[in-house]
């Protein structure tokens, strides 16, 4: 018998909103799909060293990139 606690998500349960706070690096681990929404909109520095640790919000600040669009696209993805 196993007794280890496992976490399984109900289909039922919605996954939380992805905000403009999150790193980048943290939203492409948690949402790979996200990684080609991203590009899309011209955040071609995934790659970069900086990004991980850098937010949606100041990425889009920087690239001069529509934040609440790319918001808008990637919580849609994510339901």
């Amino acid at each position: 018998m196993n007794n280890k606690k496992t976490k399984v998500r109900k289909k039922t349960e919605r996954l939380s909103p992805v905000t403009k706070d999150i790193l980048m690096g943290e939203l492409v681990d948690k949402y790979p799909q996200a990684s080609e929404i991203l590009m899309k909109y011209g955040f071609h520095c995934l790659g970069c060293m900086i990004s991980p640790y850098e937010s949606l919000e100041a990425g889009a600040a920087v690239h001069g990139i529509p934040l609440e669009k790319v918001l808008k696209e990637i919580n849609q993805s994510i339901k």
